[in-house]
């Protein structure tokens, strides 16, 4: 092997070195979300102040917190009024097919049984928690994703 193809390989291996972290990262970011919890809604499994990881996915179950967007026209701290986190921290309750909560008949309709295609259910822990009790149904396509963890407890 003559010296340029040593010195060749050399540098290869030295920019593999610091690519693959890069690269690891970058996927990461894709899968992977923290996020802050803002407000006592899902109190008391979760305080104000946590910080949860989040895996980003499709495959839900009911039973697990998710992260979903926003459903009243941008967020918004409830008791402030102040812009908050782009995310809301819920319970994933029901899914497409699943009985309806009796707790949110109100605001999808007494007559709906069944929570229709592409839509799910998610309410806050916390009696006092804005949620499906008043947005009705959230889309699916809303939910980010799903706790897999808390990073920081609050401590509260």
């Amino acid at each position: 092997m003559t010296d340029e193809s040593q010195f060749l390989l050399a540098v290869l291996g030295g920019s593999a070195a610091l690519v693959a972290p890069v690269v690891g990262v970058v996927v990461a970011r894709q899968r992977l979300m923290i996020v802050d919890v803002m407000g006592d809604s899902m109190a008391p499994t979760l305080a104000h102040g946590d910080r949860l990881l989040v895996r980003r996915t499709r495959r839900l179950r009911a039973g697990g917190i998710v992260v979903a967007r926003h459903q009243e026209g941008g967020p918004r701290d409830v008791v402030t009024g102040s812009a908050a986190s782009a995310w809301l921290v819920k319970r994933l309750v029901a899914l497409p097919g699943d009985a309806v909560p009796a707790a949110v008949a109100p605001a999808v309709g007494d007559g709906v049984r069944r929570v229709p295609a592409g839509m799910a259910v998610l309410l806050g822990e916390h009696p006092g928690s804005v949620d499906s009790r008043r947005w009705g149904f959230v889309p699916l396509e809303d939910v980010e994703g799903v706790m897999v963890g808390r990073l920081r407890s609050s401590g509260g």
